[in-house]
């Protein structure tokens, strides 16, 4: 019964004549790259193409290819124009699977691309079990997948200061990288490929059937669940041969099947093989600006992704329907609160402090505190000055962090309008780099005021880039995710750039709260009381939730009220990062934390939402050099692996409930 209600015959192979003819133009260019700079020498000549050259264009056109037709495929069998490899936390999971590999033993090792294949798996799995399967909007799979790569990345990271002697090198594979050494490599995945296509293109046209909704495709006899998950299977798969040959590189599973989509290939007929040849044809472009930008090093791949992708992408957000219903801005609202007394969080708080200073790789002396706070000289009185600002300095870092991400929320109503979602601490941790790095001996000021511009700047552009839509939560999220990843790709080429040691640099980019001591508390624990015009903003927006019109009507100053809450999200995100760096995750998940226990209750919410952020980063800071003594995991790594679990089980809670 399927096979009369399909198409008898694929239609066009490409999608579109413009993309073949991009893609020509783009094999010109890299062909005019693939002859340059060659030695004189005829012998040289021939052994560097066929050695380095070539291997690295077949292995540019397969990995592109699979990546767009990896992000096609996830996004048919979901009906979600955002599902992407990097979106549902595919590529974290593949990255972190060929690590893991590498840390066996050689004779121990599995062939290179099952380990990855199964990282890429797994993770996919976590991430629609935990949005509520194959269904779920598209404002939870992208919050699902976000948790999802978070904590993978963290894990990623975190085996990378490990075993940073084993696979320090991996750390800018990590960053993208295309070069390769023979054939080797390709020879390795190309069977995979090839297979992977060929099951991909023979799903055509089961997609098709797939599209006109589960219920009619099962009434022509489609098996829609087996479908999805041998879709899943071959778009992991696709991602695997992707990461092995170029490293986690995001944007063109995303971006590649929307091109296909814009140039009339919207039938899953046309739509694998063109997003397989857009997906070519972006990492074609990516691969010659890596060649031709002249600079020390190279340029990352993801940083020439990066710069290719986020203006694409946020042209095609600007130029979608509405992604989401108008009620999709919401999803923790639903949860019963059921409203927690404040003084538990209150008392954590020093309990905090406490085991921060007598925790350690050194145990605190006996009548450690009396001496600190008698002045006398000794070991103990050196672990407490040493300790105690540390701690503090993360704590109010937290804070202020947690009501950056709370004025976001509550100014564009929207759960995933976290500092870090919105690109606010990347841009504020890229400005401070800067300075630092091109004035070393610039004063402390100088830091705190390119952070707030930073982190100001970055508010600004997503906000303005999304004013048509009444700041709809989707397209601000994947507007966000652009520009922190553009950022973060940004800070990779400072670093590069500046020959910082990657080690160092890796650390600060995660945020850290090392080496901090009582000098930064004077000038940042003053910040704290930014609390206070918070609280009078927070009570007004709550009135925005009735609607523009209703909330001028009584009286509310609506645009200068955001102007505000805005200004001040992005001052309080960037006295955070310039004090211990861009530590992502705590804004995000501490507004969702202090709404689960007391509930909407502006003051009451404020105040849990200060006290969940500083407790949060505080006890990452106590975990992170206590967990791996004498080696320290730095505190944004440690503040993803605690968030990410609550968000990730927040969100399959939710979903039980409505269920």
């Amino acid at each position: 019964m399927l096979n009369h209600a399909l198409p008898r015959r694929l239609p066009d192979i490409s999608g579109s004549g413009g993309l073949l003819l991009a893609l020509a133009v783009a094999l010109g260019l890299a062909s005019a790259s693939l002859f340059s700079g060659l030695p004189a020498s005829p012998a040289v000549h021939g052994e560097v193409l066929t050695t380095l050259r070539l291997p690295r264009l077949a292995a540019t056109l397969i990995a592109g290819a699979a990546l767009g037709l990896a992000g096609a495929l996830l996004q048919a069998m979901t009906r979600n124009r955002l599902a992407a490899p990097s979106v549902l936390g595919v590529t974290s999971g593949a990255q972190i699977g060929l690590l893991l590999s590498l840390l066996l033993p050689a004779a121990l090792r599995p062939a290179s691309i099952v380990p990855v294949f199964a990282g890429g798996l797994l993770a996919a799995l976590l991430t629609f079990a935990v949005a509520g399967g194959w269904r779920a909007s598209p404002l939870r799979l992208i919050l699902a997948g976000t948790a999802t790569t978070l904590l993978l990345s963290a894990l990623t990271a975190l085996l990378l200061i490990i075993n940073e002697q084993h696979i320090a090198g991996l750390a800018l594979w990590g960053a993208g990288s295309l070069f390769q050494n023979g054939w080797d490599g390709v020879v390795r995945v190309l069977p995979w490929a090839v297979l992977a296509g060929w099951v991909a293109l023979r799903q055509a046209r089961a997609l098709t059937v797939l599209a006109l909704g589960d219920e009619a495709a099962a009434s022509l006899g489609l098996r829609v669940d087996a479908l999805r998950r041998s879709t899943l299977a071959v778009a992991t798969l696709l991602s695997a041969v992707a990461v092995t040959l170029a490293g986690p590189v995001a944007f063109i599973g995303l971006i590649a099947p929307n091109l296909v989509r814009l140039a009339g290939g919207a039938h899953p007929g046309r739509l694998l093989p063109g997003s397989a040849v857009a997906g070519a044809l972006l990492m074609l472009l990516a691969d010659v600006l890596v060649r031709q930008t002249p600079l020390t090093g190279g340029l990352p791949l993801s940083v020439a992704t990066a710069l290719i992708g986020t203006a694409l992408l946020l042209w095609l957000i600007r130029g979608q329907p509405r992604l989401s219903p108008p009620t999709a801005g919401a999803p923790v609202a639903a949860v019963r609160h059921r409203r927690w007394p404040l003084w538990p969080l209150a008392l954590a708080v020093p309990l905090v402090i406490y085991a921060g200073v007598t925790q350690g790789s050194l145990p605190l002396p006996a009548g450690a505190w009396t001496d600190w706070w008698q002045g006398a000289s000794g070991t103990g009185t050196f672990l407490v000055e040493l300790r105690l600002p540390r701690v503090l300095a993360a704590l109010s870092a937290g804070a202020l962090l947690a009501l950056s991400g709370l004025l976001l929320q509550q100014v564009v109503r929207n759960p995933l309008a976290g500092p870090e979602m919105m690109g606010v601490t990347q841009g504020a941790g890229l400005a401070a780099l800067s300075v630092a790095l091109v004035w070393p001996a610039a004063p402390a000021a100088a830091g705190w005021l390119a952070s707030f511009a930073g982190a100001s700047a970055v508010l600004a552009a997503v906000l303005w880039l999304n004013r048509r839509s009444d700041y709809e939560p989707v397209k601000l999220a994947l507007s966000g995710i652009a520009f922190a990843g553009l950022l973060a790709a940004l800070a990779t080429l400072v670093v590069v750039a500046a020959k910082v040691q990657a080690a160092q640099a890796l650390v600060w980019l995660a945020g850290s709260s090392y080496g901090r001591g009582r000098a930064l508390l004077p000038a940042l624990l003053p910040w704290l009381l930014l609390g206070l015009p918070a609280l009078w903003l927070t009570r007004l927006l709550g009135l925005l939730m009735l609607g523009d019109e209703q909330a001028a009507a009584i009286g509310v100053p609506v645009a200068r009220l955001r102007v505000g809450a805005l200004a001040l999200s992005a001052l309080a995100a960037a006295v955070a990062v310039a004090a211990v760096g861009p530590v992502g995750f705590v804004g995000l998940a501490a507004p969702h934390l202090a709404t689960l226990l007391v509930g909407p209750r502006p003051g009451a919410r404020l105040a849990a939402t200060l006290l969940c952020g500083g407790v949060l980063c505080g006890l990452a800071d106590v975990l992170g050099r206590t967990l791996l003594a004498p080696l320290e995991i730095p505190l944004g790594l440690m503040t993803a692996a605690l968030g990410a679990p609550y968000l990730l089980c927040l969100l399959a809670y939710q979903g039980r409930s409505r269920a």
